[in-house]
């Protein structure tokens, strides 16, 4: 069995502190954990505010715990928009898992990244991994529609729906709800589970053909149409005329809190991310994961200049603003004016 000592314990959490909060020398932190070529299996879970998402991952963490393998969980809560700040309360859920010696557990603040996670995930993934963690499951604060930012760190996204939060037509609508690997009905103790599984089902039919799972390719259907909808779906999934195998999101019952469907449902993500591997696309996930955090950082640090303290505005852009609000020039203009090094007026 993997254990982690106490000081093991407190000197990640004060690397996780160091790279979450920009300290000084996390780049010395980075630059050992990004060496390290091994990647922990990096599962996501989301969906909306009461679907029993920490008391799942709680569960999880603890089926794929038994074996020994060291089990990291980062779960990401929201942050207030005024001072940053987050309540951390998710580890008060973590009761089958948060005591066991291969368990390492850390509550993060969103810091008012929107899609539902921080800013500095990725890098605390690779820090993680780096001290020999097999799994590190990401739970993403309540998503709403258009929280999909996860789909792009997780080797695997889980998505969790719940009975009783929505009609039909919410469980069709675009955004969230297209981003699984494997979708969760959670609370299927409750009357509408059933309905609220078979509404999903339908949903997957419109898109996938076959049987949920890693499925043989049935061609004798005519190809759906080239639109970029379909083409993401293929390069996530599989092209059901082009290649040898597909995925089709099963849509699985659990109840967490009994632990009923769990082994089902750890079997199913297991599944994806051995057919991802073998597929090729788990590499390219890792390598687009790692694209999008260099823009992270790109993107930050080009804004720099031009973020202000709170309310204010900074004096590179008070300029500017006060133009476009006087009604002389627009955004636009000020934008290419600002890129191209010119000055004011």
């Amino acid at each position: 069995m993997t254990e982690f000592t106490l000081a093991e314990r407190r000197a990640l959490s004060r690397a996780v502190s160091q790279v979450e909060n920009r300290a000084a020398g996390y780049e010395d932190l980075l630059s050992a954990a990004y060496a390290n070529p091994e990647w922990a299996t990096v599962i996501g879970i989301t969906g909306p505010p009461g679907a029993g998402k920490s008391t799942l991952v709680d569960v999880l963490t603890a089926h794929w715990g038994a074996d020994g393998s060291g089990i990291a969980v980062l779960a990401i809560d929201p942050s207030s928009p005024f001072s940053g700040g987050a309540v951390l309360g998710d580890r008060i859920r973590m009761e089958h898992s948060a005591a066991l010696p291969n368990v390492f557990f850390r509550s993060l603040s969103a810091r008012g990244n929107i899609g539902g996670l921080s800013e500095a995930t990725c890098d605390l993934i690779a820090l993680i991994s780096a001290r020999g963690f097999q799994r590190i499951l990401v739970e993403t604060v309540g998503a709403g529609q258009s929280d999909v930012e996860v789909t792009g760190l997780a080797d695997c996204t889980l998505v969790v729906a719940v009975p009783g939060l929505g009609d039909s037509v919410q469980a069709l609508k675009a955004g969230i709800m297209e981003i699984a690997d494997v979708y969760a009905v959670n609370k299927s103790d409750l009357p509408d589970a059933a309905a609220t599984r078979h509404q999903i089902e339908a949903m997957l039919s419109v898109a996938y053909v076959g049987r949920p799972g890693v499925d043989m390719p049935n061609r004798k259907h005519a190809p759906p149409p080239a639109t970029s909808g379909v083409q993401a779906l293929m390069r996530r999934h599989g092209d059901a005329w082009s290649e040898s195998t597909i995925w089709r999101p099963p849509v699985v019952p659990v109840t967490a809190r009994s632990g009923m469907g769990i082994d089902d449902l750890c079997a199913a993500v297991d599944q994806f991310i051995g057919w991802s591997r073998d597929s090729g696309r788990l590499r390219r996930k890792r390598e687009l994961r790692i694209r999008d955090q260099v823009l992270r950082g790109l993107t930050r640090r080009l804004l720099q200049p031009y973020r202000g303290d709170g309310d204010t505005v900074p004096a590179i852009l008070k300029p500017w603003v006060e133009a476009i609000v006087a009604g002389r020039v627009n955004p636009i203009e000020a934008v290419e004016a600002l890129l191209s090094g010119g000055p004011f007026g």
